[in-house]
């Protein structure tokens, strides 16, 4: 991610495209990703996320910095929003998401430690427990998909995904970056 600055905030508030540009690009895949962990879907995680960068640039006056956390909560709220209206969501995963607290405020330099933590803890899981962890947060596969792709069981998918969400909570521990 690059940096983005007050100077870059600024920019945005006094309608500055440059400006808006860096902060899209410098959050716009990782915001995805956050949303496809929500919708499963990489299309409507993308169409929420730009809907987030529109109403940021509408509402750019009142931007504040750091800009990352209120990005996260905007797309939060949006996917929450898409599984309401749709009903693609169980009534119980509507009531979980209502009661996720706000996002905490990282700066930039530990949401880059946090992601290559947990990119060297995926490198060094078991063959199959990475593939699973890798088609579920990276590709955005739900786990009964997940279990087709591989041939195996969804029970063995969410087995896979609970010892590598372990394995990342311990080095996150180790390292003093607890979420």
């Amino acid at each position: 991610m690059s940096k983005i600055t007050p100077l870059t905030i600024l920019g945005i508030v006094n309608s500055n495209p440059k400006s808006f540009r860096t902060l899209y690009d410098a959050y716009y895949s990782y915001l995805c990703g956050i949303a496809v962990c929500y919708v499963h879907d990489i299309e409507i995680a993308r169409e929420l996320v730009n809907d987030v960068y529109l109403r940021v640039w509408e509402r750019r006056a009142t931007l504040k910095y750091p800009p990352l956390p209120y990005l996260i909560s905007g797309v939060r709220n949006a996917c929450y929003n898409y599984l309401r209206e749709t009903k693609k969501a169980g009534e119980a995963t509507l009531v979980l998401m209502d009661h996720i607290p706000e996002v905490p405020v990282y700066d930039d330099d530990e949401v880059e430690d946090i992601v290559k933590l947990i990119s060297e803890v995926s490198e060094s899981l078991p063959p199959r427990c990475a593939e699973v962890f890798f088609l579920h947060f990276n590709e955005g596969m739900d786990n009964s998909a997940i279990a087709e792709h591989l041939g195996i069981s969804e029970s063995t998918v969410r087995v896979q995904q609970k010892i590598a969400i372990e394995k990342i909570r311990e080095q996150l521990k180790k390292n003093k970056l607890d979420l």
